[in-house]
Formats: C-alpha cells, structure tokens, sequence
C-alpha cells in the first residue's frame, strides 16, 4: 500500500482481498498467492463441460475464447487492460499438455474432459518464470488421467 496526496493506492489483487472478493475467473479458494489457478479433477467432473475447450471457457474467465462460427477453437487470448502494450503474439497463453507445448488451441476441442486429471493456470509473471518471454500472457498446464497414473 502506498499513499499519494490523500488517496491511497492499492493492487487490484490486494484492494479485492480486502473487500473478500475474488478477481474475474478466478473461484473463490481456487488462486494461490502465487497468482496460481488449479482446477481439479472433482471440479471438472462436476461441471457439465465435455472437452478441455470446454472445461476453460467455463471455469478460467482470465482469458477470451475465440471460436469461428461453427463454434470450434480458433485462439485464446489474455484480457489486457486498455493502455497494455501487446506484442506479437504475446497476447496469447502457452498451452501445455502432459509437458508438450501445444501449437494449435483446436486440439482442445478433441480433448475430452474425463481424461483431465488437472488443470493448472500460472499467471503471467509465473508462466514468464517457469517457460521464458513467450508465457508473459500466461501458461495452462492440463494434466491428464493417463500421465498421471503410475
């Protein structure tokens, strides 16, 4: 927290802490300090999604889902504020499955959600520390039952 005049600053993150509220996309309990998202196995059966495409357009709000008009996966993109500065593609997460980096976001609509073990959301900050400069917008680790067996 830092003052300036009489007004107080605060980050997003703690002004909605303080308040008990939750960031966009985010379900209360479910983002670490870290700026971690896990989405796990019960929640995703629980839900009424049938693919991984499905599974983040409905559980992870950080981002926008585009589609093309038959409604399958064209990209996903990060929601910037309106004064960021976009770069080439940065604008665009890094997908990860079972450690191989994804090149083209339809593949989530063959995924079916019951072969999701766990879904994990880094933050940019994190994504950047974890995969380099090309996950400043993010990175989703989706974890699946098949790897995840002994």
């Amino acid at each position: 927290m830092r003052t300036r005049g009489s007004h107080m600053w605060f980050g997003v993150a703690a002004a909605a802490s303080l308040l008990g509220c939750t960031p966009p996309g985010v379900h209360k309990g479910d983002e670490t300090p870290s700026g971690t998202v896990t989405i796990t196995q019960a929640q995703i059966e629980r839900s009424s999604a049938t693919t991984a495409w499905e599974v983040l357009k409905n559980d992870v709000r950080r981002y926008t889902y585009k589609e093309d008009r038959s409604g399958r996966p064209l990209r996903i993109v990060a929601q910037r504020g309106v004064s960021s500065i976009i770069l080439s593609d940065a604008d665009a997460p890094m997908v990860i499955i079972d450690g191989a980096r994804l090149t083209d976001v339809a593949a989530l609509a063959q995924l079916p959600a019951s072969a999701i073990a766990s879904i994990e959301i880094l933050s940019g900050i994190r994504g950047s520390g974890s995969q380099g400069t090309n996950a400043s917008a993010g990175v989703i680790y989706i974890h699946t039952r098949e790897a995840s067996s002994p």
